[in-house]
C-alpha cells in the first residue's frame, strides 16, 4: 500500500512538472557548494518575480526557459543563472573565518605554577573587573559582578578570610605594564563606622579598581615567584596592556546590576623604529540594588600609553614606553529618605570618592648580538598619587545630654556635656603617594642566564586625615581624636636581588633551574622599630626535569616534573605601624543633682599608645611539586602545594593598668553648695582596672595545603569542540601563632574581672573544598561562533572550629604581673573561671555536599570579526540538593544572573 501511494506521488510531481513547464513556470533546486546539502531560503528573482526555496532546496518561479535569474541567500555568494527546467544550482559560500582562540587559563610550562590568560579568554567571560577573571584560574569559580562592596583576592584557600587572616590578599600584588599597585599607605578609616561607610584598610587591592578592556595578557603566578619580584606573600597579577595596532575600539555592556561603557583609539607608525600611541577611557555604574541607594559604584578610568623602539644602525636595540593613567570612583551614597527619616530629615548621609593618578616610565636596552655577556638592561620608575574623601554628616539624637571626654592630653578632667540632639560632621582626608624605581639587568654566560637588580619604593600620606568636632563627634563613645596622616613619616623600601637561570641536557632528559635570593630592608620607619633597617633574605628555587620525549601510537610524548621552594616576605602597611592614639576615661566623680548649676562629671582621661614596636614583616614559606604534559593536542598539568605563613597580621590584645580615683559623692553636703563641688577634700578610694586595646601583630597562622589540575583535550571532529577539565582541593588553617589574652565576661562583687588568662590556643578554624569545571569550548569559524558550556561541580565544601585550650597556662593580675595557672587553681572561687567550657558540638565537621552550576556563554563575531556580540547566563540550570545538618533539613537554590555586550573594533 505505501508502495502504491508512493507511486502516485511520484506520477503526481511529474504531471504538475509538465504542466508547470508548459504554463511558462520552471522548477529547481539549489545546492550549497562546499556541502552539496539543499539551502532552503533562498530568494530566485527572474524579471519581476521572485520565489524562495523549500526546507529541501526546490523552487519554483513563473518564468520561461533560457530567463536569467539571481540567486540570492545569507551566508553565500550572489550568483546569476539562466533558468532551464529542473535545474540544479550552485551556491557558493560566502562567509569570513575567524581564527580559533583560547577561552581558558593555559598552564605554563615552566619551573613553577603560573596560569597565563589571554585576551580572547578575557573577553570571552565578559567581566566588569578583573575579579571576574579568577573563573579561569584552577579551582575558581563564576560570581556574579558584585561591585557594591570592595572585592579581595584569595588564592590557593578554601573558606573565606576572617579580619585576623587577611594578610593572603595584603599579600597577593597586581603589577601593570611592570608597575606595582601601591595599598600600603591607604589609611581611610572612618572612625565611627555604620552600615554607611564601606572601609578597605590593610586589605591589598581592591580588584574593583582595575578595569579589563585594555588588557592583552595577564600572567597569574600562583606557586613561587621569581626574585625580581617581592613584598608580596600568596601570589602575583602580572598585567600586560595592548601597545599600538590602528583600531577603534569599543564595548558596552549591561548585566542584572551594572552598566559599563568603552572606547579606546590606538596609533602606530613608523616601520622597524615603530612609535605608538593608545589611549582609552571606561565608565562602570552599579547598583546592587535599585532601592537602596547606598549601595552604589561608579568607577571611572582613563589610559594614554605611549611607546617608541630603535633597532636600525645600532648595536643596541632600545624601548621607551610612557603610561599616564586615571582611575577614580564617586560614591555618591545619600541616606535613603524613605527610611532614615528622623524629625522629617535624613538621618545620616555618606558620600566618598577615590581619584588615582599614576605616571610610569620604562627604558629597556637589549644587544642584537646572541653570544655576548651584556643581554638587557630594563629601568622602570613610576609615579602615584591618590585622593580619597570620604564626607559624613549625621543628626544625633539621644533620650539626653551625655557627657564626654575631649583632652588630647591624658589627665583629670571634667567632663563636657554634648546637647541631646545635634549634627556632627566629619571628613576622613587621604593623599596616598608612591614613588617606585627599579633596575633590572640580564646577562649570559653559557647556559648560563644571570639577572640582578635593585628596587626602591617610597610610601606617604599627605592627608589632613579625620577632621571633626571633638565635642559634636559622630559617636559619644568614639574614642579618637583628629590626627593628620601627613604626620606620619614616609617609609622606604630598599631590595637587591640576583638571579641565576639555566637548562642543560642529563642523559635523554634535560634539566632546568631557577636559582635567587632576594634582599630587603624597611627604612625610616622609627629608631625604636625592631624593622627598621632590619634586613629580610628570601632565598627561592625552582627545577624542573624534562623527561625523555616518548611516541605513544605515533605522537610526541613531551613531559616534566618540576618543584620548588621559597621564601616571601610582605611588610607591614603604614597603619599597622602608625596608628593614632586611642584615648579613653573613667568617671571619677559622677554628681547629677536635679540642680543643673550643681552638676559635676569628673574623669580620668588616659590615652594608650598601641604602636607595635617589635611588629616584624610576614613570611610565607611555599613548597610545591608538580607535573605537566603534551600529547596529540591533549595537555595535563597538576601541582600539589604547601604554604605556610606563621606570622601573618592580626589585631591582638595588650593590656594596661588604670589606676584612677572613685570619690564618694554621698559625702558632698548640697545644702552648702553655690556651685558644682570642690574636688579638694573630697574622699576616695583608689581602683585599678585593667584596659584591653587592640595592637597589631604577627600573630596569625595560614596553612594552606591543596592539589590543582587542568586537562584540555584536542578538539573533536565534526563538532569542533574542546573539553577542558580544571578544578581544585584546597585544604585551609587558620591559627593564632602567638598566645592569646582572654578575659572571662564576668563580675565579682559589681566589677569587672580581675584577672586575664593566656592561652597558647584560642583561635582556629579548618576549611576544606574541592571543586571540578568542565568546560565544552565549541567554535564555528566560519560563523564567527563561540560557544562554551561550564559544568561546575562542587564536591563538598567543609569547615570546624579547631580545638581551644580550655585551661589557661599563665594569667595576668591587675599589677601586670604574670603567674602561672596550676591545676589546683581551678577550685579557687575566682581563678576557676579562667577554665572555658566547650561543647563537642562546636569542634564538629560541618559539611555542605555536593551542589553544581550550568554556566553558558556565546559570541558571535561579524562583519569580519569587527563586531562582536555575547551573552552570558550564570547559572542557567542547577543542581543544589536540599541535605539535613544536626537533623534541621537545609534548603538551597539558586538565582540565574545574566547579562549581554555588543563590541567594535574597526
Amino acid at each position: 500500500m505505501k508502495q502504491t501511494s508512493r507511486i502516485i506521488s511520484y506520477i503526481l510531481i511529474l504531471c504538475l512538472s509538465v504542466s508547470l513547464t508548459a504554463r511558462g513556470q520552471m522548477r529547481g533546486r539549489i545546492l550549497s557548494g562546499s556541502s552539496k546539502e539543499p539551502v532552503p531560503g533562498v530568494a530566485v528573482t527572474a524579471q519581476g518575480v521572485w520565489a524562495i526555496s523549500d526546507s529541501t532546496g526546490f523552487f519554483i518561479i513563473k518564468a520561461d526557459e533560457g530567463t536569467p535569474a539571481v540567486l540570492t541567500c545569507l551566508g553565500y555568494k550572489t550568483a546569476r543563472v539562466t533558468l532551464t527546467p529542473n535545474g540544479t544550482y550552485i551556491l557558493d559560500d560566502d562567509y569570513f573565518s575567524i581564527n580559533e582562540v583560547v577561552i581558558t587559563a593555559v598552564e605554563n610550562r615552566g619551573v613553577t605554577s603560573v596560569s597565563r590568560i589571554g585576551e580572547d579568554a578575557i573577553a570571552h567571560i565578559q567581566p566588569s573587573s578583573i575579579a571576574d577573571v579568577l573563573e579561569l584560574l584552577p579551582g575558581g569559580r563564576s560570581r556574579d559582578p558584585v561591585l557594591s562592596s570592595p572585592q579581595i583576592v584569595n588564592l590557593r584557600a578554601a573558606g573565606s578570610l576572617s579580619s585576623d587572616y587577611t594578610t593572603s590578599s595584603l599579600g597577593t600584588r597586581f603589577m601593570i605594564d611592570g608597575r606595582m599597585v601601591g595599598t600600603d599607605a591607604n589609611l581611610q578609616y572612618s572612625p565611627t563606622y555604620s552600615s554607611l561607610g564601606s572601609e578597605f584598610v590593610n586589605l591589598g587591592t581592591d580588584m574593583r579598581t582595575i578595569p579589563t578592556e585594555d588588557i592583552e595578557n595577564i600572567e597569574v603566578i600562583r606557586g613561587i615567584a621569581s626574585v625580581e619580584y617581592g613584598d608580596l606573600t600568596s601570589g602575583l597579577f602580572k598585567i600586560e596592556r595592548r601597545k599600538g595596532g590602528n583600531d577603534i575600539r569599543a564595548r558596552f555592556k549591561s548585566d542584572m546590576n551594572s552598566k559599563l561603557f568603552y572606547v579606546s583609539k590606538g596609533l602606530e607608525w613608523g616601520g622597524k623604529d615603530k612609535a605608538t600611541l593608545n589611549a582609552g577611557f571606561s565608565f562602570l555604574d552599579s547598583k546592587a540594588d535599585p532601592r537602596n541607594p547606598r549601595q552604589n559604584y561608579k568607577r571611572l578610568s582613563g589610559s594614554i600609553r605611549a611607546g617608541k623602539t630603535w633597532t636600525e644602525g645600532r648595536d643596541f636595540k632600545s624601548s621607551v614606553f610612557l603610561n599616564l593613567d586615571y582611575t577614580g570612583s564617586i560614591d555618591n551614597q545619600k541616606s535613603d529618605e524613605n527610611v532614615d527619616l528622623v524629625d522629617g530629615r535624613p538621618a545620616e548621609t555618606y558620600k566618598s570618592s577615590y581619584h588615582d593618578f599614576s605616571l610610569s616610565a620604562d627604558y629597556s636596552l637589549s644587544a642584537k648580538e646572541e653570544d655576548g655577556f651584556f643581554r638587557s638592561l630594563t629601568v622602570l620608575s613610576s609615579l602615584t598619587y591618590e585622593k580619597d574623601l570620604i564626607d559624613r554628616w549625621k543628626n544625633v539624637v539621644r533620650s539626653s545630654e551625655a557627657p564626654i571626654s575631649v583632652s588630647r592630653e591624658p589627665g583629670e578632667y571634667d567632663a563636657v556635656m554634648v546637647p541631646a540632639r545635634y549634627e556632627a560632621t566629619m571628613q576622613v582626608d587621604g593623599q596616598p603617594f608612591y614613588a617606585s624605581f627599579s633596575a633590572t639587568a640580564r646577562f649570559r654566560k653559557g647556559v648560563n642566564d644571570m639577572k640582578a637588580g635593585l628596587q626602591w619604593n617610597m610610601e606617604k600620606n599627605y592627608g589632613k586625615g579625620s577632621v571633626f568636632d571633638v565635642e559634636r563627634p559622630l559617636s559619644t563613645s568614639s574614642s579618637s581624636r583628629p590626627r593628620p596622616y601627613s604626620a606620619i613619616p614616609a617609609s622606604h623600601e630598599l631590595s637587591l636581588f640576583a638571579e641565576e637561570s639555566g637548562k642543560a641536557p642529563v642523559g635523554k632528559c634535560s634539566f632546568e633551574w631557577l636559582l635567587g635570593v632576594r634582599a630587603t630592608a624597611m627604612f625610616n620607619v622609627g629608631k625604636e622599630y625592631s624593622i627598621n633597617s632590619h634586613p629580610y633574605f628570601d632565598p627561592r628555587a625552582n627545577l624542573r626535569l624534562n623527561l625523555p620525549t616518548l611516541v605513544p601510537r605515533g605522537y610526541k610524548l613531551e613531559w616534566g616534573v618540576y618543584g620548588g621552594a621559597g621564601f616571601h616576605t610582605k611588610f607591614p602597611t603604614m597603619d599597622m605601624l602608625h596608628p593614632d592614639y586611642i584615648f579613653g576615661d573613667q568617671i571619677q566623680l559622677n554628681y547629677w543633682p536635679a540642680e543643673k548649676d550643681l552638676r559635676r562629671i569628673n574623669l580620668l582621661v588616659y590615652r594608650l599608645n598601641p604602636v607595635p614596636y617589635g611588629l616584624g614583616a610576614a613570611r610565607n614559606i611555599k613548597w610545591e611539586l608538580g607535573i605537566d604534559a603534551d600529547w596529540n593536542g591533549w595537555s595535563l598539568s597538576a601541582d600539589w602545594f604547601i604554604e605556610d605563613m606563621k606570622s601573618g597580621f592580626r589585631d591582638s590584645y595588650a593590656y594596661e593598668r588604670i589606676v584612677r580615683k572613685d570619690y564618694d559623692e554621698g559625702s558632698i553636703d548640697k545644702s552648702v553648695l553655690s556651685g558644682p563641688p570642690s574636688l579638694d577634700g573630697l574622699p576616695y578610694v583608689l581602683d585599678t582596672s585593667l584596659v584591653a586595646y587592640g595592637v597589631t601583630s604577627n600573630g596569625s597562622r595560614t596553612l594552606k595545603q591543596g592539589v590543582e589540575y587542568s586537562i584540555t583535550s584536542k578538539r573533536i571532529p565534526g563538532i569542533n569542540t574542546r573539553v577542558t577539565l580544571s578544578g581544585a582541593w584546597f585544604l585551609t588553617r587558620h591559627m593564632n601563632s602567638q598566645p592569646e589574652y582572654y578575659r572571662p565576661s564576668v563580675v565579682i562583687n559589681g566589677k569587672t574581672y580581675p584577672y586575664i588568662g593566656i592561652y597558647e590556643r584560642n583561635d582556629g578554624r579548618l576549611y576544606e573544598s574541592a571543586n571540578t569545571n568542565v568546560m565544552f569550548d565549541t567554535q564555528v569559524p566560519r560563523l564567527g561562533l563561540v560557544v562554551s558550556t561550564s559544568l561546575q561541580a562542587l564536591w563538598f565544601t567543609g569547615s570546624k572550629s579547631m580545638p581551644n585550650d580550655t585551661r589557661p597556662t599563665s594569667y595576668l593580675d591587675k599589677d601586670l604581673v604574670v603567674h602561672e595557672y596550676t591545676l589546683q587553681m581551678e577550685s579557687d572561687p575566682v581563678l576557676r573561671h579562667l577554665v572555658r567550657d566547650y561543647t563537642a558540638s562546636l569542634y564538629q565537621y560541618q559539611r555542605v555536599p555536593f551542589a553544581m552550576d550550568v554556566n553558558l556563554k556565546v559570541t558571535k563575531s561579524l562583519y569580519n570579526e569587527k563586531v562582536r556580540c555575547a551573552v552570558f547566563v550564570n547559572r542557567i540550570f542547577d543542581v543544589t540538593p536540599d541535605y539535613y545538618r544536626n537533623d534541621v533539613i537545609v534548603r538551597r537554590n539558586a538565582v540565574p544572573y545574566f547579562g549581554m555586550e555588543i563590541s567594535f573594533k574597526l
